[in-house]
C-alpha cells in the first residue's frame, strides 16, 4: 500500500492549475470548435485545484508531520475519513472557515459552480455553465491557491 504525504496535495493543485492555464490558452487558438469539451475539463480540474489546496491547508494548519501517511490524520477535530477522504467542496469550505484558515471572498460569485462540483463531472461531455462562469471559477481557484499555498 502506497503512503501519501500531504505536500502532494499542494503539488497536485499546482499541476491542475497549470493544466487549466494551458487549456484556457488553447481556447483562444486552434481548439475553438471543441470549446464545450475544454470548458468541461477546466471546470473538472478547477474543482480539484480547490479540493487539493484546501486539503493541503487543513494538514498544514494542524502542523501534521509532512512525512506521515495522510490517512493517519486524527487531530484537532479532523480525521482522514471524515474530512479528507471526500470530494465535497462545500464541506471542505466549512471546515476551512471553522478553523479560520482563510475566507472565501469570491465565493458568492461562484457559489453555484462551487457547490455543484463533484468528481463525477469527469464523465460529462459538456457543461451547463457558461465560459464566463467557468473562467471566473478558475480565477477564484487560482486566487485561493495563491493564498493557501504559502503554508509550509
Amino acid at each position: 500500500m502506497a503512503i501519501y504525504k500531504y505536500p502532494e496535495f499542494k503539488r497536485a493543485s499546482k499541476k491542475h492549475l497549470v493544466a487549466c492555464e494551458c487549456l484556457i490558452a488553447s481556447l483562444e487558438n486552434e481548439c475553438k470548435q471543441k470549446e464545450k469539451h475544454i470548458l468541461t475539463t477546466i471546470y473538472y480540474l478547477t474543482g480539484y485545484i480547490f479540493e487539493t489546496i484546501l486539503k493541503f491547508s487543513l494538514y498544514a494548519s494542524v502542523s501534521f508531520d509532512k512525512n506521515e501517511d495522510i490517512s493517519k490524520l486524527n487531530s484537532h477535530g479532523l480525521t482522514f475519513d471524515n474530512d479528507i477522504k471526500i470530494h465535497n467542496l462545500t464541506k471542505l469550505k466549512r471546515v476551512i472557515e471553522a478553523k479560520n484558515i482563510t475566507s472565501f471572498h469570491e465565493y458568492e460569485n461562484n457559489k453555484n459552480l462551487f457547490s455543484t462540483w463533484n468528481s463525477e463531472i469527469r464523465y460529462d461531455e459538456k457543461t451547463k455553465f457558461s465560459k464566463e462562469e467557468i473562467l471566473s471559477f478558475f480565477e477564484f481557484s487560482k486566487n485561493t491557491y495563491a493564498t493557501l499555498q504559502q503554508y509550509k
